[in-house]
């Protein structure tokens, strides 16, 4: 978070450039009443009180007389001081709960998306805002915007704030699942838009790496037919990161393609055309040397042959 003293300190600097001619230190111009108040707002910023500033927020977001823009204007001011660990938790010691799902639930996508980037600053590693959200019944909120928004930037900012209340979060990860998280966000794999795809494959690479359980949930709901699909895509929008995250599902031991092969030859061949021609193109570059090793290691899966083809339960 922004320290209030320092962003006063820079006004004051540049209050000091555009008043003085440049010559002395002391030779100062005639200060006329805008840049009175102009400074006035500079020394108001140093004693700005972070609580009462939530309290405003939050109030001027419950008033039925705000404008879309005075909504707007105060979640984005919200989003800034949640940034900081203990005004997370004290927005809800003031009440900040009250407004999450009026923002959720508004009628203008940009205060949607607000309230998504919201949430998501609050409960960034931080364990007891995702306990608060999870009790809260957002959660679903959250997934029926992911799954039925029709606005691409709403469904991104929803999908970043399923992410941030789940990532570490264990009572998260269960509501999440409860839900039928995992379908919701392998559905939205498909979807075409870009920015969203890759945070889904972020999502899922750092579940499926720190969980097995997770990993699991996942391949029983069909995560690693929609990536392969998605990685055999003239669209592909960024193979490094789908490749990771099908790698986050593959478990060494057994074979898991062997099966998938059987289920789906045609696709099977076609990803596997798609990581040779992508060899070709990363293996002459010693910066995507971890792509080369990537691609490598599931070519050498492709082609294993096991006694087992299932993910170890």
């Amino acid at each position: 978070m922004a320290d209030p003293n320092q962003s006063f300190l820079n006004s004051v600097f540049q209050w000091t450039i555009k008043n003085t001619d440049g010559t002395t230190n002391t030779e100062v111009k005639e200060i006329d009443n805008e840049r009175k108040e102009w400074l006035a707002e500079a020394l108001d910023n140093l004693n700005v009180n972070p609580v009462g500033r939530l309290k405003a927020c939050i109030e001027k977001i419950k008033d039925s007389k705000s404008t879309d823009e005075e909504i707007v204007v105060s979640a984005e001011e919200l989003c800034h001081w949640a940034e900081e660990l203990d005004l997370a938790k004290d927005f809800f010691t003031v009440g900040g709960g009250e407004i999450l799902p009026i923002l959720l639930d508004h009628i203008s996508d940009q205060i949607r998306i607000q309230g998504c980037l919201l949430i998501a600053g609050l409960v960034q590693n931080n364990d007891h805002c995702q306990r608060i959200v999870v009790q809260s019944g957002l959660m679903q909120k959250l997934l029926l915007i992911l799954d039925q928004s029709e606005n691409d930037d709403v469904r991104t900012k929803a999908l970043t704030a399923i992410s941030a209340i789940i990532r570490g979060y264990t009572l998260g990860q269960l509501q999440f699942q409860k839900l039928n998280g995992f379908k919701i966000v392998i559905k939205a794999l498909s979807a075409p838009i870009p920015k969203l795809q890759l945070k889904i494959c972020f999502l899922i690479n750092i579940l499926c790496t720190s969980s097995q359980q997770m990993r699991k949930h996942f391949y029983e709901n069909g995560a690693l037919d929609e990536l392969i699909k998605l990685y055999a895509t003239p669209t592909c929008p960024d193979p490094i990161r789908i490749i990771e995250a099908i790698l986050s599902l593959v478990d060494a031991k057994n074979d898991v393609f062997e099966s998938f092969r059987k289920k789906n030859n045609q696709l099977c061949d076609a990803f596997e055309q798609q990581l040779n021609k992508r060899l070709e193109i990363v293996q002459q570059s010693e910066d995507q040397s971890d792509e080369t090793a990537s691609i490598n290691q599931l070519l050498t899966f492709l082609q294993r042959h096991p006694e087992t083809n299932n993910l170890e339960h």
